[in-house]
């Protein structure tokens, strides 16, 4: 004699059973849900057509919400604490199924009927529409029939959902409720904002001994002031205050600072999906119902500030990322790239005659082979920091100087202030001839060769730049420490 493939539930653990009912219930609620999204699309569609079909429209909502209902009594009646667990005829389980199905028909049965009545006038997208609410219905019945067995415990040993439910379950374990704080989270300054000082207290109290910091406003003016005085880390902040409401307040708040900059996290009595949706829209990153779960309340704060901590760190690599991909690194000034593609974009404003003419200075240090041979490359590396320095400190926004390799370096004048070009490099021989080098207890002092070229006498950004090196060198062979 054989032993029967069919074997009631019970014989799993009562976690996995209830991670199997979970996901049944699931795959009913996803499609029956889904067909209410589809008949506002196919309504709204319908009536910018202008077409006549509220009778037909009208059932296929009541056959929508008669499904939901019959549902839910049906999973209260046959699951959970409540459910009576009296085997049932087999009548009584098939009249669950025509009280299920019944509502379904309706649904798919007037939905046809559009199809059909307005097959000529409907767009190509409704037609789709209406079809994915015929194919989402037939989708739910398979759930039902799922759930049905599920309920007769005609669930099979063997079955995948249910081995896999066992090993979700076995793999959870136990559930730590303790909140360990990463240390970057321990100096966490959180904002309580709620008009109800018991709720203020109780909130505080259950922060605080996780570690976190917190400060407390009675109402939206004063959460203003807190905020302005010192943007926290993170707002609980309750839609009911006595001056301004929640919503009008989180709206302030995302005028000047974004949901990373400012995280929110709202606090309601009001556990609707509109309010939910509504908190979400206006920039709030998460949303906790009254009363509180304290174990939920923590895992959303932990979760909110990590979050923030993440993006602080995020943007900090890509400012990091930013620097090094501009930046001489020696120097601390613009390197080669960000320079020639200034040039390049300020000669192309000028060709569309958004910018005046400018001009283009290239530097030179002089007998730069001989620091190096002298004193080192360190010490050469040293004059070439304070050569970059000064020409940074002199050649201001929005003039740009960077250094193009070696002891080389160019400036981009585009100053209109700057009249006298001539003036204005003789000024800056002085300021360098001027500055010294302590390297070593030496004193190293030196002098540069430079080059101007105008965009008044070139044809391009290369054409300026060449220019301009040519009277470098011409700079350098007339005896150097001079601008050509």
């Amino acid at each position: 004699m054989t032993k029967s493939s069919k074997t009631a539930v019970t014989h799993v653990s009562k976690g996995a059973a209830e991670i199997l009912l979970s996901q049944i219930k699931q795959e009913f609620t996803t499609p029956a849900g889904a067909i209410f999204d589809y008949i506002e699309i196919v309504e709204k569609s319908i009536n910018e057509a202008d077409l006549e079909a509220s009778e037909e429209l009208s059932q296929i909502k009541a056959g929508g919400e008669r499904l939901i209902e019959e549902y839910e009594v049906a999973f209260k009646e046959n699951t959970g604490s409540k459910a009576t667990h009296q085997k049932k005829t087999p009548e009584e389980y098939s009249e669950l199924r025509h009280n299920l199905r019944t509502p379904l028909n309706a649904v798919i049965g007037y939905s046809e009927i559009l199809m059909e009545d307005l097959e000529e006038d409907l767009s190509e997208e409704t037609t789709k529409d209406l079809q994915s609410i015929i194919d989402l219905a037939r989708e739910t019945e398979k759930a039902i029939e799922k759930f049905v067995d599920y309920i007769r415990g005609a669930v099979s040993e063997g079955n995948q959902e249910l081995e896999s439910a066992e090993a979700l379950f076995k793999s959870l374990g136990s559930v730590d409720y303790s909140i360990d704080l990463n240390e970057n989270l321990q100096d966490s300054d959180i904002l309580i904002v709620d008009d109800n000082k018991t709720n203020c207290e109780v909130l505080e109290r259950r922060l605080t001994l996780q570690g976190l910091k917190c400060r407390t406003a009675y109402d939206g003016n004063s959460a203003i002031q807190e905020v302005e005085s010192k943007a926290p880390d993170l707002i609980l902040l309750d839609v009911i205050l006595p001056d301004i409401n929640g919503l009008e307040l989180l709206k302030t708040f995302r005028e000047k600072y974004s949901s990373d900059d400012l995280p929110v996290i709202m606090v309601s009595a009001f556990n609707d999906v509109d309010s939910i949706a509504k908190c979400i829209q206006l920039g709030a990153q998460d949303y906790l119902p009254k009363p509180l779960n304290g174990t939920i309340l923590l895992a959303k704060v932990i979760a909110s500030l990590e979050r923030k901590v993440f993006r602080e760190r995020e943007r900090e690599l890509v400012n990091e990322l930013h620097i090094q991909a501009t930046t001489d690194q020696l120097t601390g000034i613009f390197n080669r790239r960000v320079v020639f593609e200034s040039l390049e974009k300020a000669y192309k404003e000028l060709q569309e005659g958004k910018r005046k003419d400018f001009s283009v200075l290239t530097l030179d240090i002089d007998f730069f082979k001989k620091i190096n041979d002298t004193y080192g490359h360190s010490g050469g590396d040293e004059v070439l920091k304070m050569f970059a320095k000064s020409l940074d400190d002199y050649i201001s926004d929005p003039n740009i100087v960077g250094r193009i390799g070696g002891e080389e370096f160019l400036a981009l004048l585009v100053d209109e202030k700057i009249k006298d070009i001539a003036g204005f490099c003789t000024k800056l021989r002085e300021i360098i001839n001027a500055e010294t080098v302590e390297y070593q207890d030496n004193k190293i002092n030196i002098t540069f060769s430079g080059g101007i070229a105008y965009t008044t006498e070139s044809r391009n950004a290369s054409d300026l730049v060449n220019k301009a090196d040519e009277r470098l060198y011409e700079a350098k062979k007339s005896g150097r420490d001079q601008i050509v």
